[in-house]
């Protein structure tokens, strides 16, 4: 088994061939092989998959003398960030032995971790624990990484180990999802868009904040806009999802609309406020960034947007008509004349 090093960048990996894991240095001084699925990665065409962990096992699918002239003597698994997938598809290059009979289940974990796509609950508690154990550590980086391993393989055991990690988010997740059920749902495939629309009762109601595994938990949509509209007007939300982000080959990237024009337009119709609150975003360029009206502290990748979110006084179908605008801004159609060629029944589909 090749060693583990987590590094922050580049200049830190060295000048000995490593495998880039679950990430991508570019053009790195070491070279290497890399099994990533983040842009900029250079794994090999054959290899390529959605998830990082669905790359390590097609790499382990491989024979032994292909596997070895791909390592090409590289020294170590190398990671650069935290995280679920990186997390999996560790332990199916780290530990084979025990990653390979749970398969199935890795794969579901990974994509709860970087897609917020929840194919069963016991994966959902899987990704929820390996993401406090990051928040709660204290030590080195190379410390965190086996650490988490020895969760991982705990949990892939039994799945009910550890449940001071995941039991609260688990439940918040099914009232999540109720809260979702009882909203107004508008499934926008042709858009890769799901729109929530929610009537809160009652003054003094908190604004409609659903988690991002609930909205994205299905895999239908790549992005999702969240409205609530109460007495003190109306809570929103537009989260673009990882999998334009991502190098992903089982289907096209959606074209993400323009979050700063979006956010201008927005502030324009909201008219002058001396609240504070105003309509934001986060960088267009990020691996899932959002848009929301409310106060000016939201962190990346956040579950809940809560005390974020304040009440525009926009109202609701404005706000869904200027994000259905924006999405359709950015379609990239395809270059087709409508016109048949020689012989062609262009109505013949």
């Amino acid at each position: 088994m090749l060693p583990i090093r987590y590094v922050a960048g580049p200049s830190k990996v060295g000048d000995r061939p490593v495998v880039m894991v679950d990430g991508s240095f570019g053009a790195a001084p070491a070279g290497g092989l890399h099994l990533a699925h983040w842009p900029g990665n250079r794994t090999p065409r054959d290899l390529r998959r959605d998830l990082s962990t669905e790359i390590a096992f097609a790499f382990l699918d491989l024979d032994e003398p292909r596997r070895a002239e791909l390592l090409g003597g590289c020294e170590a698994l190398v990671l650069n960030h935290y995280d679920t997938d990186g997390v999996c598809a560790l332990l199916a290059l780290a530990r084979p032995e025990i990653a390979a009979p749970h398969r199935k289940r890795l794969h579901e974990i990974a994509a709860c971790g970087d897609f917020f796509e929840v194919r069963s609950d016991p994966a959902f508690a899987v990704d929820m624990a390996l993401q406090d154990l990051g928040r709660r550590w204290t030590g080195d980086r190379d410390g965190l990484l086996e650490a988490a391993l020895d969760l991982l393989a705990t949990m892939l055991a039994d799945e009910e180990a550890e449940p001071k990690r995941w039991r609260s988010a688990l439940e918040r997740l099914h009232l999540d999802r109720a809260a979702l059920g009882a909203a107004l749902h508008d499934d926008l495939v042709y858009m890769d868009l799901g729109v929530w629309s929610a009537t809160l009762n009652g003054a003094g109601a908190p604004p409609f904040d659903p988690g991002r595994h609930a909205f994205l938990g299905s895999g239908r949509h790549d992005r999702a806009l969240l409205l609530g509209t109460g007495s003190e007007g109306t809570s929103a939300r537009l989260v673009l999802g990882t999998r334009s982000f991502f190098d992903v080959v089982s289907r096209p990237a959606s074209a993400r609309p323009d979050l700063a024009a979006l956010t201008r337009l927005l502030n324009e119709q909201e008219g002058a406020r001396g609240d504070g609150q105003r309509w934001r975003h986060q960088p267009q360029a990020g691996a899932t960034p959002e848009l929301w009206f409310g106060s000016e502290h939201l962190p990346l990748y956040a579950e809940h947007a809560g005390k974020a979110l304040g009440w525009s006084r926009l109202d609701p179908l404005e706000i869904k008509r200027h994000v259905l605008d924006a999405v359709r801004e950015a379609w990239v159609l395809p270059d087709d004349d409508d016109e048949a060629d020689d012989g062609e029944d262009i109505f013949n589909v």
